[in-house]
């Protein structure tokens, strides 16, 4: 087994677990690390990140650069920076980045369009981030379940946008969901879950700050056309990202939003449902009461995730991520530190 980890501070790499910290190997010095993914479909493995987008053949050891087009648009790292990467059955990539713009290549990344169709959504100029300079960023791109021409763009914070053509044309579906995105799980055709955050463009703009806003897990059985709250009433409701293994959902919130996780002024829950959200029950992990779990991915069978304190305002280096397994009993354990927050990780 191999498993890449994605952190603030680049990719790494470990050939088994549980690991030592001196066994995880730095293969990618890319910045934050945003997305790590890879499809049966596709050749390789595709990592996204604050300098760009590149795609590994051998396993995460080598890595190559995709060349995703960057431009001047700048931000708090630097240029522009990828957030979101996507291979299809038919053989297209995607690329999604602050401003945000999509790119897509049909060539095997060798060269790269701007899919224009996405700068004309009429709610574009109402996107926003609650980061200066405060242009929005495209969390999640996602392709519907054996339906590679439909695709699924979450914009933090913008909404959840679609396409019936490969990305040539967009419906604007702002108004059917919270505007902070984080993440989009398609399920099937027409289910698909979301995780959101507290940006409230209304009351930001009051000057009341973007935690006042609601947050949650929801969920579309109609393709996007509305969605449903899954965790009303739920006090942890700043979510970034849910995951579904073996007829179980798992997903993990805070209480406050980052601005709050600079200072530790927040604490976090893990929950877990077997009903597909209808009751979730909160279950303990040793990553109690701060770190934020980032990521999931499952190995041989097992449920392997990671936390820390990724993407608050001002970087913290005093917190170490935490990689953890879930055993036959529920039951969550430490397998590995590393000396950077944990992003994205991928078992290949």
């Amino acid at each position: 087994m191999t498993l890449l980890i994605g952190t603030e501070d680049g990719l790494y790499r470990v050939d088994g677990i549980p690991f030592d910290r001196d066994e995880a190997e730095q293969v990618l010095d890319s910045g934050v690390v945003t997305a790590v993914k890879s499809w049966d479909h596709a050749d390789g493995v595709f990592v996204a990140s604050s300098t760009g987008a590149y795609r590994s053949r051998d396993g995460g050891r080598t890595w190559e650069d995709l060349e995703v087009p960057l431009g001047d648009r700048f931000w708090h790292a630097g240029e522009s920076e990828v957030w979101s990467i996507l291979a299809t059955a038919d053989g297209a990539l995607y690329a999604g980045t602050n401003d945000p713009y999509i790119y897509r290549s049909v060539d095997d990344g060798e060269t790269w369009s701007e899919l224009k169709g996405f700068r004309e959504l009429p709610s574009r100029g109402h996107w926003e981030s609650p980061i200066d300079p405060h242009y929005a960023r495209l969390r999640a791109l996602e392709a519907v379940p054996g339906r590679p021409e439909r695709l699924i763009a979450g914009v933090e914070a913008g909404g959840i946008h679609l396409s019936t053509d490969g990305g040539q044309t967009w419906l604007d579906r702002r108004e059917t969901i919270i505007d902070d995105v984080h993440q989009v799980l398609p399920i099937s055709e027409d289910v698909w879950l979301a995780t959101t955050g507290y940006l409230d463009h209304d009351l930001e703009n009051l000057g009341l700050g973007h935690a006042v806003g609601v947050g949650g897990l929801y969920r579309t059985t109609d393709a996007g056309e509305s969605w449903t709250r899954l965790d009303d009433g739920n006090d942890f409701s700043y979510i970034r990202r849910v995951f579904v293994h073996d007829g179980r959902l798992f997903f993990c919130g805070g209480e406050e939003a980052p601005p709050a996780w600079v200072d530790d002024e927040h604490e976090v829950a893990l929950f877990e449902s077997t009903n597909f959200g209808r009751d979730f029950e909160r279950v303990p992990f040793p990553g109690e009461p701060h770190e934020v779990i980032e990521t999931w991915t499952v190995n041989d069978g097992d449920v392997l995730c990671g936390s820390g304190l990724f993407d608050v305002p001002d970087q913290r280096d005093d917190v170490e991520g935490r990689i953890m397994r879930r055993d036959d009993d529920g039951a969550y354990e430490t397998i590995g530190r590393i000396g950077a927050n944990v992003s994205r990780m991928e078992a290949i």
